[in-house]
């Protein structure tokens, strides 16, 4: 029976190391996420108000450059980076052509944008993250508020 018992914990040992010692993290592909996608704005969350917009905000993100669209016609330019691995992101040299005064979304956007410290999605979603209470969310398609 000991013997039986040995075999079991050394199967049982076998089957698990190769578990053990892969890991479950893995680096995002910042490529698949961010390049060649016009990501469209769903919603701004700042502290504890949640905005969701039927306009059409757009980003674009191309190689280190973004490029983010109002719906007044107003565009956010700047350079870009992120780390798939800590996932963190930021921004810099960032410009207003245009006015984002007075569109309460499009102030949002530039003070997160200005302020982004991380980032969360995939090739179908994504959060560009200011804090735990502030962020703004994006998907890949526009479907006019539908």
């Amino acid at each position: 029976m000991k013997r039986m018992i040995k075999k079991i914990n050394w199967l049982i040992l076998t089957l698990a190391l190769p578990l053990l010692l892969t890991s479950c993290e893995r680096e995002d592909d910042i490529n698949a996420i961010f390049r060649g996608t016009t990501w469209y704005l769903t919603y701004i969350k700042n502290g504890e108000k949640q905005s969701e917009t039927k306009k059409r905000y757009s980003i674009n993100f191309v190689n280190d450059n973004f490029e983010a669209v109002m719906s007044g016609g107003a565009r956010i330019t700047g350079k870009w980076r992120a780390d798939g691995a800590s996932h963190s992101f930021g921004c810099s040299n960032i410009h207003v052509t245009g006015s984002v005064a007075g569109d309460s979304i499009a102030e949002k956007m530039y003070s997160i944008l200005t302020n982004a410290k991380r980032y969360s999605g995939t090739t179908t979603w994504l959060q560009i993250i200011q804090d735990n209470n502030t962020f703004m969310q994006f998907r890949n398609w526009y479907d006019n508020g539908r």
